[in-house]
């Protein structure tokens, strides 16, 4: 019990430090400045959590218009083939058409006066 005790005594008695006034002003500081700094990236984290939360709600976003752009470009495609005239609907052919019906009937009118001025 008695070595217990002197052991005792010198671990604390050694063990203890004393500071001068000045260094407990420095070590008070540098807590202080610690502290400032902790509260600090903790308002930084804050604030970064809240930027990727927003970031997340903006691809979220993006990618439901792009779903929707994908979605009325099918529709596009969709009625550009409802749309599309048909080889019979050309207009070439429409001038065709009336070209050879002009002609035709200048022709049949030609031959029925023809005929009438037989008789």
């Amino acid at each position: 019990m008695k070595k217990f005790i002197i052991l005792l005594f010198l671990s604390i008695g050694l063990s203890q430090t004393t500071f001068t006034d000045q260094e407990i002003v420095n070590l008070e500081n540098d807590f202080i400045y610690l502290e400032n700094m902790v509260d600090s990236l903790a308002f930084e984290d804050s604030l970064k959590t809240m930027l990727v939360t927003t970031l997340e709600e903006e691809l979220e976003l993006t990618n439901q218009e792009l779903k929707l752009t994908n979605e009325q470009l099918a529709l596009t495609e969709k009625k550009v083939t409802l749309v599309k005239p048909s080889w019979w609907e050309n207009k070439w052919l429409y001038f065709g058409y009336g070209s050879a019906l002009g002609v035709s009937v200048t022709l049949l009118i030609n031959q029925i006066g023809d005929v009438i001025n037989i008789f």
